[in-house]
């Protein structure tokens, strides 16, 4: 039998008994042999190689792995795991872009290579080539999961994500729209356009995309003689589903009423050719409507989300107030937006206090001087 192969440190050699030996030599010294008559694209041989590389017994490895009888390449364990309910039960969106990337990390030689391999220091190597800390933390939320189902199911002995962290950016994430940049875009953007219709009936709902997006006819309902959009929302949808039931205010009926939709038509929002918008296609058309509106990049569609709770904060609604109509499921990210709210009010009416004293002090002066 004649091996050709070629591992980054292996040395090969067949013995005066005809065997094949493999040994691993890094930087002039022996850290180690690999079993012997190991079949190199085998499970349990990567499982010693990667061992050795991180100085531990290679015969523990291998004895590991064989007991789970062989973990597999990378491709299969992907394949069962995209299969599996852990992946399926994700949100459509989600799904869509944890698959792109795993792909994208299983990409050859990596998919016909033993499970086993990826080991901490092959998963941070990846994460370190993103191009941003964003991209770095998602890929990171992608390949986590993945590796902890394998070894839920057994196919791997430990997670080597376990000892990984990624510390997310800190920051106030999309841009909040301003009044300002609001008068704006509906100065650019008349009644009876579907820019327009689009910038209040997201603002109006307090609307994700993928939300504004699918609302329609269908969903509106009269609840206690008010007209309402009364809708599930996309996110955690399959499993806490949130559903919102929101008055219809009078900037979204008139914007609605210049644009009414065909009968036939299941979305209030639809692209040039009368079709609904994709997420992503909405996307691509709300920035051009931006841009005609002079506004800058920053002004995104979720930023108009952003707006309707800083709006209900600025006037005075409390945090639950602002849950129930934006289905937010923590105070946590709604008081990012009332804390500043909060202040702006306060600091008014800390002014108002100021000069009511002052007003007051000056009034008992007078009577004290009469």
């Amino acid at each position: 039998m004649q091996i050709q192969f070629r591992m980054k440190f292996v040395q090969h050699w067949v013995d005066h008994l005809g065997r094949h030996r493999y040994r691993i030599r890094r930087n002039g010294k022996i850290l180690g042999e690999l079993p012997v008559n190991g079949e190199p694209s085998s499970p349990e041989f990567m499982a010693a190689y990667h061992a050795v590389l991180r100085g531990e017994k290679p015969a523990q490895a291998v004895a590991d792995v064989a007991a789970l009888g062989g973990s597999g390449s990378v491709k299969a364990a992907l394949d069962a795991y995209f299969a599996a309910t852990t992946f399926t039960d994700l949100s459509t969106s989600t799904q869509a872009l944890r698959k792109s990337l795993l792909k994208g990390f299983a990409q050859a030689p990596v998919a016909t290579q033993a499970l086993a391999q990826m080991d901490e220091t092959f998963i941070r190597r990846w994460l370190e080539t993103s191009s941003t800390t964003g991209v770095k933390r998602t890929r990171y939320l992608a390949v986590r999961p993945f590796l902890k189902w394998a070894c839920e199911q057994k196919l791997i002995t430990r997670d080597p994500t376990d000892a990984i962290k990624i510390k997310s950016k800190e920051g106030d994430g999309h841009h909040t729209w301003s009044d300002e940049e609001i008068e704006q875009y509906r100065n650019a953007h008349a009644l009876g356009s579907m820019a327009r219709l689009a910038l209040e009936l997201l603002l109006a709902m307090a609307a994700r995309k993928g939300d504004g997006v699918s609302l329609g006819p269908q969903h509106r309902k009269l609840v206690n003689g008010s007209a309402r959009l009364v809708f599930t929302q996309e996110k955690n949808r399959k499993h806490n589903p949130v559903t919102v039931s929101i008055i219809i205010p009078d900037e979204l009926q008139a914007a609605i009423d210049a644009c009414p939709p065909r009968p036939e038509q299941l979305t209030y929002l639809v692209n040039e050719y009368g079709n609904p918008f994709s997420k992503e296609g909405f996307g691509h058309w709300f920035r051009k409507k931006v841009t005609a509106a002079g506004l800058g990049a920053h002004c995104v569609a979720h930023g108009l989300r952003k707006a309707a709770c800083r709006i209900m904060a600025e006037s005075s609604c409390t945090s639950k107030m602002i849950m129930a109509k934006s289905g937010h499921r923590t105070l946590r990210e709604v008081e990012r937006y009332t804390e500043k709210a909060d202040a702006v009010i306060m600091a008014e009416q800390a002014h108002l206090r100021v000069q009511a004293a002052k007003r007051k002090t000056v009034v008992a002066l007078k009577a004290e001087v009469a």
